[in-house]
């Protein structure tokens, strides 16, 4: 049972680091670099919490991510190119 909390624990620690990113991306705040650079860390954090499902954090946040960063980085980008 102790692990099944601990578990439950790791995966709303995980949820909370991922939403704040999302919610920097989103902001506009933050460049290109750092966009991708918040994602890279967002990812090295989850691997010291699930190690053994990086594989659904890649499949489900990292197709998140990348869409957030081409829908509010790239876009940004690109308008403000001459």
């Amino acid at each position: 049972m102790k692990e099944y909390l601990n578990s439950e624990e790791k995966l709303k620690k995980l949820k909370k680091i991922v939403d704040q990113a999302c919610e920097k991306i989103k902001s506009g705040e933050l460049t290109l670099g750092e966009a991708k650079k918040e994602a890279a860390l967002v990812r090295l954090k989850a691997e010291s919490l699930i190690l053994d499902d990086m594989e659904k954090f890649d499949l489900i946040y990292g197709s998140r991510f990348k869409r957030l960063i081409q829908q509010f980085m790239e876009k940004k980008t690109e308008k403000t190119d001459p």
